[in-house]
C-alpha cells in the first residue's frame, strides 16, 4: 500500500468513527429528552389538572409545538396514551384550553432544566420549573416549583 492510500484509509476511518460517535450521542440525547419530558408530564403537582373523561380517566394530553418542539415519535405516554403534538395555529383554532407550552428544555450530560406552562382552563395555568439530575441512565427531579397563575383577558 502506498502512503497516499494509507492516508485515505485513515481519513475514511476517522470520518466513520466521528459519525458513529455522533449517532450514539444523538441516540442518548433522544432518550434523555424522552425521559425528561416523561418526568414533566408525570409530575405529581399536575395530575389533578389533567382533563378527564366521564369515567375519570385522563384524556390524551396535548403539547403545543411552539418555541420548544419535540419529535412526534418521541417515546412518552400518559396512562398508555401518547400525547398529541399540535401547532400554535391548531391550538388557537380549536379553542383548546388544556395543553403544555415549553419555554426552556435544556439537557446536559447529567443535569436538565425545564420551564413550561400547563394551561388547564381558559384563564388558569400552572407555571412550572424543574431541575433534574441524571444518575446512571435514569433522570430524577431534584427541584420543582409549580404555581397557579390566573390570566386576565
Amino acid at each position: 500500500m502506498g502512503s497516499k492510500s494509507l492516508k485515505t484509509m485513515k481519513r475514511t476511518l476517522m470520518i466513520l468513527l466521528f459519525f458513529g460517535f455522533a449517532i450514539q450521542g444523538m441516540a442518548q440525547s433522544s432518550d434523555d429528552r424522552a425521559q425528561v419530558l416523561q418526568k414533566c408530564i408525570d409530575l405529581q403537582q399536575l395530575q389533578l389538572y389533567y382533563p378527564r373523561d366521564a369515567r375519570g380517566a385522563i384524556k390524551q394530553l396535548k403539547i403545543m409545538q411552539h418555541g420548544i418542539s419535540f419529535p412526534e415519535n418521541i417515546n412518552i405516554s400518559k396512562n398508555g396514551v401518547r400525547p398529541a403534538f399540535l401547532s400554535k395555529k391548531e391550538v388557537s383554532e380549536t379553542g383548546m384550553n388544556a395543553y403544555f407550552l415549553f419555554h426552556e428544555f435544556t439537557i446536559s450530560e447529567t443535569v436538565a432544566s425545564v420551564a413550561f406552562i400547563y394551561h388547564y382552563s381558559e384563564v388558569d395555568q400552572l407555571v412550572v420549573t424543574l431541575e433534574l439530575e441524571k444518575t446512571g441512565s435514569n433522570w430524577s427531579v431534584k427541584k420543582s416549583n409549580a404555581s397557579i397563575d390566573h390570566e386576565t383577558k
